[in-house]
């Protein structure tokens, strides 16, 4: 037994701030316990706790069921079971709780805490210490956020009706067990009973919580492998006029099932009969319900309903004891409080499935109970009683109970109740999970299928009609109206149903440029969100699919909000290729060829043309970016040469044209350039060449955007337009219907053979309405977006463009493109680009070497000839020629001067060795920032020499100090912090200043044409290189500092000891590295990076631990080594875990101080943590804490100290240095110094804190010394400050928080570390704290 001053102390735990990688990395922590007793008497009660609803509602189910477990513990202890032990149930109402719901106000996370806060008050209002096990709670989502509290605490809790399938997990959920049978029995149940119908389809009906999840999941299981059609809505339930306004959504779908399937709870269930009721749906529809909807009285119930419910053998004796003995009186529940509960009637026993799971839950328990008592184990033992449930067989209220592995039941079995449309409630069958449906009997039910209610379909349009008259999108929209006309006229497509199209008008989104108020990311959100206000739009019309918009970047950035609302979008002349990625746009389809056939075809007509050099100018979205990329990869296979490619930002006319003229001035370049832009860029390109006077001396080929303008190509233009059959006769019906139309109304007639997304705009129409015809005919819901999808693959039909089929990636089975020439006053098709053979339209039997001259249009006399011929310049060569010749000599001489000059000004100073490290480390950190004379950029030094001074003015002078104390800090050397700040300010400023557009295009333009990379990405890359830079300068910070916090000796001088020289370089990080100005910028999160580097070096060490302590074990002593206690072990089971404990009592807690913390709330006296939770003033507790660490610093200390005296070398003692001298001989009594003097370091500010006692002891292998440090007790602000930590949901901590600071007492700061060489000399360092009988206890 110890001493009874010491008995009564906590344990600390502490960490080194370093220790020695090659010695054992072992701390030696000095805990004091008291001796724990172990009761092996009979426990003559044992509590049992209830987590059940039962103020709510005196009908409530819970509160039956919560009887029946009531009733059950009295029959066992009127019966004696347990031999001479009574049970005693304690009931957590859980009223408060079940009252809890969701709302946009508190996150999920949040809500599940503070349900779980809920539940944990709840049990401590029972004002029961420890509970031998728990019944409940009664929701799956109950279970799941209790479960950490439970794990924590140690305890098992029997689920009565949380059915979900995760709680069959038992590595997730070890501390449950089910009496009931879990949800994936249930689920297979639904769906078997589904196929016995011969129901095909239903509409799922179900919530967000974990039942209705778990549950649904395994349904969909099962209902897929039996073919049968579902389509899943997860709604709120707490709204019942969201729930109306749902259901009514629902059953406007053309092929809305009639069978309903309910899979939520008993609550829930009521807000969707009564919704159905106010829209007169109750009677037309087939519900089918889980156990929990069951679980409703038959009253509650509507007719049609088919459900299950928890089976139990009506015959059984168990349930004619619980049945006979509630009829002697009303079961009173342990607390008065709660009141009695009478006898249920018959409906009550037919709904309330769960009155007999509970009586056997409580049999199960005693059951275990018993046996564990007959073997001597605690009942307390949560692993002994799961054990013993899984020998528990009886045959209980339910049927036989016996568990699994799982601690669930072996056999899942289930009742089939019916309640017809007269109201008659029965039973009709039985399922079990070994036999499926033993009987079912025939039932009058509402005919499977559809609901019927559906009479029209609304299409919506995305579509340019207001921005300028004549423009292409308004033509297209009249197409797909004028499609919509023509679906009605048809019979056999959707016969009895009207189609609409309603026009979301885009001409505003058009108009949005990015300009210099807009930064790229902000330019998106705008876009994004003004497509979005017309997607809602287009939904509150009840548009299910949406043909356009036109452009790809607009489809990109309409998907999202399209899809969020249930509809499908249908492009007529969105063509980048980035569209056919089906896993970031599945719902998308297009009626046009994508970009990847385009630009292969452009490059083919190159080939074709025997071009074998050309320029690229194209816009900087995603349809110029996509094409050009396929064009570039084409050219290269081919052979063709992209001498320049120039992206530019349109809407700049001054620009443009200087861009133009500068292109075209190049003698060295073709001139043929080919365009990869829209049709309003093309015409500003078209502009400028026209100003300057290079219309008729370029070749232009366009891309199908730019032919697509009506008027204003340049003469002798070549381009693609997207080829079409305007010979079929569905072209011709639309031809001759669109003539007959009122052209002010429907535009558009004029242009039908020349536009081609007309068409298109037409056959994407039909193609959605045979989509819908095609589901509707099958009974699939045409709100299901994934059966729209497959549907759509599976199309085929003739439309105006010809035949319209769907690849796997949604886009058009064929691709044709024309080329056309514009002729003085005619556009014409002269040849046909398909599966990459070139066809010649006009002029066919023309020989191809003649057929450029006179089947093609030329822009000038040069004709298809591009290669400029520059006479001026080869005069100007030849005169340059004879002058170099005549001065031949004397540019040599001066040659020679200038060599000797160059030599002289411009050599290398002399450094000495530490400027050579640091200039070798400047060139290193140039090069990782991309910062050298080849990326454009010099020092203030190298400006000023004389060989830079031509190159001055075209790059970027950094001042050399940036760099140099750059380099010292990486160097971990002393540098100016203002010098470190102003070089990331500078790199900042950089990047937050725009790179002029075509000089960094003209950087790019080679590295492009070598790699051929995602020239989207590329383009991104160039305007955002100086962010790139910067990006690169903090990863540059995180490296060095990874490196300068990283464990182990960096120096070369092995004299200097490691942890001497870690502190050093952490006091550098601190005082220097952290005071770096980038560490605030968010946009970097730098700490956050750096959290995760050195998370690293922290499972470096702890693995080097590791494989030390392995070594150890293995030694010879290795087996007392290991015979240690682990510090680390939970406390719950081997030490007190509160300061309140009864067997520390540091903290005294009365009955009077629980009230004084419900005054406290009345009058507001508390804090609120981080956490939300509420936390009371602990003063008291506090000073009574401040005051027992106090009384033990010293008695600690003492003996510490003595136990490391008592082997102290006198020799040794000798060599200690003055200062250490004194203070051994101050604060280290001898052993037979019997007073009690005890330093108190608060009243002496800490002084004697910076000292060290180093004491030189004997050990086997000689003499070493060994350095104690002394710590403080925790002051009161301190512990004060601490409350907050622990009022946390996480933690599970319970009042008073100030019980759970363990460690007020530090004998030393860091401890003792006994840094040893072998697992003997660890042993025998522990024998000296193990000598005297009274001694400290050593822990691992």
């Amino acid at each position: 037994m110890m001493h009874d001053s010491i008995r009564k102390c906590v344990h600390g735990i502490f960490r080194p701030p370093m220790m020695k990688i090659h010695g054992i990395c072992l701390i030696l922590c000095f805990v004091f316990l008291s001796e724990v007793v172990d009761a092996s008497t009979l426990p003559s009660e044992i509590p049992i706790g209830g987590l059940f609803v039962v103020e709510w509602s005196s009908s409530y189910w819970e509160r039956y069921i919560a009887a029946a477990a009531q009733a059950a513990v009295e029959i066992i202890n009127e019966r004696n079971f347990l031999q001479g032990s009574r049970l005693k149930l304690y009931i957590a109402d859980m009223s408060v709780t079940r009252s809890m719901s969701p709302n946009s106000l508190i996150s999920s996370s949040d809500f599940d805490k503070l349900v779980e806060t809920s539940m944990v008050n709840a049990i401590d209002f029972t004002h029961i210490p420890k509970f031998a096990s728990l019944i409940g709670p009664g929701y799956s989502s109950e279970a799941d956020r209790l479960s950490p509290w439970l794990y924590q605490e140690d305890l098992l809790s029997v689920l009565v009706s949380a059915t979900s399938p995760q709680f069959s997990d038992r590595v997730q959920f070890p501390d449950y067990a089910k009496i009931c049978p879990p949800d994936s029995y249930q689920g297979w149940a639904i769906a078997d009973l589904m196929q016995t119908l011969k129901f095909k389809s239903c509409q799922i009906l179900s919530c967000a919580d974990v039942y209705c999840a778990g549950l649904t999941g395994v349904f969909i299981q099962h209902a897929t492998a039996m073919n049968i059609r579902f389509t899943k809505n997860v709604w709120s339930y707490v709204d019942q006029s969201a729930v109306e306004a749902n259901l009514q959504e629902i059953v406007a779908d053309c092929v809305a099932s009639s069978v309903f399937v309910l899979l939520m709870t008993d609550v829930q269930a009521k807000v969707v009969f009564s919704a159905a009721k106010n829209l007169n749906l109750l009677g037309r529809l087939v519900w089918i319900g889980s156990e929990g909807v069951s679980s409703l009285l038959p009253s509650e119930l509507p007719g049609n309903y088919i459900g299950l419910r928890m089976a139990w053998n009506q015959s059984s004796q168990s349930l004619q004891d619980l049945k006979s003995w509630w009829s002697l009186r009303p079961i009173q529940f342990t607390s008065s409080e709660f009141g009695n509960v009478s006898m249920p009637d018959e409906s009550m026993w037919r709904s309330y499935s769960y009155l007999p799971l509970a009586y056997d839950a409580v049999f199960a328990l005693a059951y275990a109970f018993k046996a564990m008592i007959l073997r001597n184990e605690s009942v307390y033992n949560t692993s002994a009683l799961k054990q013993a449930l899984l020998d528990v067989k009886f045959e209980g209220a339910s049927g036989f109970i016996s568990f699994n592995s799982d601690l669930g039941p072996e056999i899942g079995r289930y009742d089939v109740i019916y309640q017809s449309n007269s109201r008659n409630f029965s039973f009709v069958g039985k399922w079990t999970s070994t036999g499926g449906f033993s009987t079912l009997e025939n039932l009058h039910l509402v005919t499977d299928g559809a609901l019927g209610v559906c009479q029209g379909i609304a299409l919506g349009g995305m579509f340019v009609v207001n921005w300028n008259p004549g423009y292409k999108d308004e033509d297209a929209a009249a197409a797909a109206r004028i499609a919509t006309i023509m679906i009605n006229q048809d019979p056999t497509l959707l016969p009895g149903i009207n189609v609409s199209m309603f026009i979301g008008d885009t001409s505003a989104v058009r108009a949005i440029s990015q300009n210099g108020f807009l930064s790229a990311n902000q330019y998106n959100i705008v876009m994004q969100d003004a497509l979005s206000a017309i997607a809602d739009e287009l939904h509150s019309e009840g548009v299910r699919a949406v043909v356009g918009p036109g452009f790809s970047s607009e489809s990109i950035r309409a998907l999202p909000a399209l899809e969020n609302l249930g509809m499908f979008e249908m492009s007529f002349s969105a063509t980048s290729a980035a569209l056919s990625n089906k896993q970031l746009y599945p719902n998308f389809a297009r009626t046009c060829p994508p970009d990847n056939l385009q630009g292969k075809a452009i490059a083919d007509v190159l080939a074709h043309f025997g071009w074998k050099k050309c320029q690229l100018i194209g816009c900087v979205d995603v349809y110029c970016t996509g094409l050009a990329q396929t064009f570039l990869q084409r050219c290269k296979e081919l052979n063709i040469e992209v001498e320049q490619i120039h992206f530019w930002e349109f809407n700049n006319p001054s620009g443009t044209q200087a861009l133009i003229k500068t292109i075209y001035e190049n003698c060295s370049d073709s001139r043929l350039f080919v365009l990869a832009m829209h049709d309003h860029d093309a015409l500003e390109i078209f502009q400028a060449a026209d100003t300057i006077g290079a219309s008729g001396n370029v070749v232009w080929m366009g891309s199908e955007s730019v032919t697509s303008i009506s008027s204003g190509l340049p003469y002798g233009y070549l381009g693609m337009k997207i080829g079409f059959n305007d010979t079929n006769p569905i072209f011709k019906r639309l031809q001759a219907f669109w003539d007959s139309l009122n052209p002010a109304e429907f535009p558009g007639a004029d242009k039908l053979l020349t536009n081609p997304y007309l068409v298109l705009s037409y056959d994407a129409t039909f193609a959605l309405a045979r989509a819908f015809d095609a589901m509707i005919r099958n009974g699939i819901s045409i709100f299901n977006l994934s059966a729209i999808v497959e549907t759509i693959k599976d199309l085929s039909f003739d439309g105006a463009s010809g035949k319209v089929s769907f690849d796997s990636s949604l886009n058009p089975s064929f691709g044709i493109y024309d080329l056309v020439n514009q002729k003085a006053n005619e556009t014409v098709s002269i040849a046909r680009w398909e599966a990459g053979s070139i066809t010649h339209l006009v002029m066919a039997d023309t020989p191809t070497e003649t057929w450029f001259d006179v089947a093609v249009t030329w822009p000038g006399p040069s004709g298809k000839n591009t290669i400029p011929v520059c006479a001026s310049a080869a005069q100007s060569s030849q005169l340059l020629l004879k002058l170099l010749l005549s001065i031949c000599l004397s540019l040599l001489f001066v040659f020679f001067v200038t060599m000797f000059l160059w030599c002289y000004f411009c050599r290398p100073a002399r450094t000495d060795d530490e400027d050579v490290e640091v200039i070798k480390m400047v060139n290193k950190i140039r090069q990782q920032l991309k910062m050298t004379i080849k990326d454009g950029f010099l020092t203030s030094r190298e400006a000023h020499t004389r060989r830079y001074r031509l190159s001055k003015g075209r790059m970027k002078v950094i001042d050399y100090r940036y760099l140099v104390n750059a380099a010292k800090f990486t160097l971990i050397r002393d540098f100016e912090i203002k010098h470190m700040n102003a070089f990331c300010n500078w790199l900042r400023n950089q990047a937050s200043v725009s790179v002029p557009f075509v000089e960094s295009k003209r950087r790019l333009s080679l590295g492009v044409q070598q790699s051929l990379q995602d020239i989207t990405t590329a383009g991104l890359r160039l305007a955002t290189v100086e962010q790139e830079r910067y990006h690169r300068l903090g990863w540059f910070i995180i490296e060095t500092c990874e490196t300068m916090l990283s464990p182990g000796n960096m120096s070369y001088d092995e004299s200097i000891e490691e942890s001497d020289e870690f502190e050093a370089r952490f006091v550098y990080f601190l005082e220097k590295s952290a005071k770096i100005n980038i560490w605030n910028d968010d946009d970097l999160n730098l700490f956050g990076k750096l959290k995760v580097a050195i998370a690293k070096h922290m499972a470096i060490l702890g693995q080097n631990c590791q494989e030390r302590f392995d070594e150890m074990k293995a030694e010879k002593a290795g087996d007392a080594l290991i015979s240690f206690r682990d510090s680390q072990e939970p406390p719950r089971r081997y030490s007190p875990y509160k300061q309140s404990d009864k067997e520390v009592l540091a903290i005294r807690l009365h009955e009077e101080d629980t009230r004084d913390a419900s005054y406290q709330d009345e009058i507001k006296m508390v804090q609120i943590s981080p956490t939300g939770i509420r936390v009371h003033s602990e003063e008291v507790f506090v000073a009574q804490l401040h005051l027992r660490a106090k009384l033990v610093n010293h008695a600690f200390q003492k003996k510490v100290l003595q136990v490391i005296q008592s082997h102290e070398s006198l020799s040794g003692r000798e060599s200690l240095d003055k200062e250490s001298q004194v203070a051994s001989e101050e604060l280290i009594p001898s052993s037979s110094d019997q007073s009690t003097f005890c330093a108190d370091f608060e009243e002496y500010g800490g002084d004697l804190l910076q000292r060290k006692i180093s004491v030189d002891c004997k050990f086997d292998d000689g003499v070493r010394r060994v350095e104690i440090s002394f710590a403080p007790v925790k002051s009161k602000a301190r512990i004060s400050q601490k409350l907050l930590k622990y009022a946390d949901p996480h933690l599970h901590c319970v009042w008073p928080y100030s019980g759970y600071i363990l460690d007020p007492v530090s004998p030393l700061p860091s401890g003792m570390a006994s840094v040893t060489s072998s697992a003997g000399a660890t042993v025998r360092d522990r024998g000296w704290a193990q000598e005297d009988p009274r001694s400290i206890q050593v822990v691992r």
